[in-house]
């Protein structure tokens, strides 16, 4: 990632939770995972769906979840990539745009995007292992945007039981909507998920870089960077941020797997000599 773009997501992430715009945020972390993506070039292809949108719906009458539905689905062909699922070109916006395929999260932001463009609530949510959004305020509608389908509450507890084989029952609380940090942060945690996979260390440390400008000092992340460093073979640097987390977090359980870790790299040190 260039300087300037570094420097934009550094001030979106200083923003209020309502003034983060997500899909520039979400080009920008794209741009760091990749060369050359033009980020003013995709939003305008973005804006380019609203105004095509407009310009085709009938304008006597309001809109629709079905026809934003049957655009974003039909017309314009965005779909869930399946068969490739974990390629991290499914979580990149604007590998999402060009190919019109992406994962549950990335699927999400065209909704996204393009109710803020047709000033209609549209909401991320954070259901368990599988992103959906919400139309409306008041008595949402939500919609699976992988299937492109609206979903009933009985279509969002069939949905939980295929993702956890009904270990998990379905909560009031897995409908709240997510802010668009935590959005953010989800985006960047199935990034991470697919390059940790791939023991991919210095992918995964970017990730894991990214998601701290947005919530700075968080301990589980500095933890994961600390197991990073690790990988990387950079002792010190590991000792220096776990004791960071020991020292200055209140999170407990980090606290303790950081010391944890300093205490097997005490002992591995000792072992060595």
């Amino acid at each position: 990632m260039d300087r300037e773009a570094k420097e934009r997501l550094s001030e979106i992430a200083s923003l209020q939770d309502e003034d983060i715009i997500l899909d520039e945020a979400a080009l920008i972390i794209a741009a760091e995972m990749q060369d050359d993506v033009d980020i003013p070039y995709y939003l305008s292809l973005i804006a380019n769906l609203a105004d095509k949108f407009e310009r085709t719906r009938d304008a006597a009458s309001s809109i629709s979840v079905n026809s934003v539905l049957e655009f974003i689905h039909g017309t314009e062909d965005f779909a869930g990539n399946t068969p490739d699922y974990y390629d991290p070109e499914n979580s990149y916006l604007n590998r999402v745009i060009d190919t019109k395929q992406g994962i549950p999260i990335s699927l999400a932001l065209i909704h996204i995007s393009l109710g803020a463009r047709l000033g209609i609530p549209v909401h991320g949510i954070n259901f368990p292992k599988h992103f959906l959004v919400s139309y409306g305020l008041e008595n949402p509608i939500i919609v699976d945007p992988f299937a492109g389908r609206i979903l009933s509450k009985p279509d969002c507890a069939n949905l939980l039981k295929q993702i956890f084989r009904g270990k998990v029952a379905l909560q009031e609380e897995f409908f709240a909507p997510a802010t668009n940090r935590d959005v953010l942060i989800r985006l960047l945690n199935n990034l991470k998920e697919i390059f940790w996979r791939k023991k991919s260390w210095q992918e995964t440390k970017a990730c894991i870089e990214l998601q701290l400008l947005l919530l700075p000092n968080d301990a589980g992340c500095n933890v994961q960077l600390g197991a990073i460093y690790e990988m990387q073979g950079n002792v010190p640097l590991a000792k220096h941020t776990y004791t960071q987390v020991l020292h200055a977090s209140d999170d407990e359980d980090m606290r303790q797997t950081a010391g944890q870790r300093l205490l097997a790299l005490e002992s591995k040190a000792k072992t060595l000599h």
